[in-house]
């Protein structure tokens, strides 16, 4: 499985290039916290949310450790083809502990 650090994924933020965010938590749980940028497409929903998942630039996943976004990965590489697809290290723990402090992770 491909990843990215918080680091490097910062580093790519900063310089503009083209990420876009999944947060595959719960509705509820996104609401109160996210990565800035990231769309809510809960793990449940990803086949039937396509659309809503770019074919350019890299696409980041994230959950809440980064445990649970290894079905949402090996579904859009292995079952949809996707190469631009890789998992936040950590997920959004490890981001809200390397960097923005800010969030209230839980």
């Amino acid at each position: 499985m491909r990843t990215i650090t918080p680091a490097e994924l910062k580093q790519k933020l900063d310089n503009h290039e083209q990420v876009q965010l999944i947060d595959t938590r719960d509705p509820v749980k996104f609401q109160e916290c996210h990565i800035e940028g990231a769309i809510n497409i809960p793990q449940i929903d990803i086949p039937d949310s396509l659309d809503q998942i770019s074919t350019e630039g890299l696409v980041v996943i994230y959950c809440l450790y980064g445990m649970k976004s290894e079905a949402p990965y090996l579904y859009l590489r292995e079952k949809k083809g996707y190469k631009n697809v890789v998992i936040l290290e950590g997920g959004l723990y490890q981001w809200a502990a390397d960097i923005d402090q800010t969030l209230a992770v839980y």
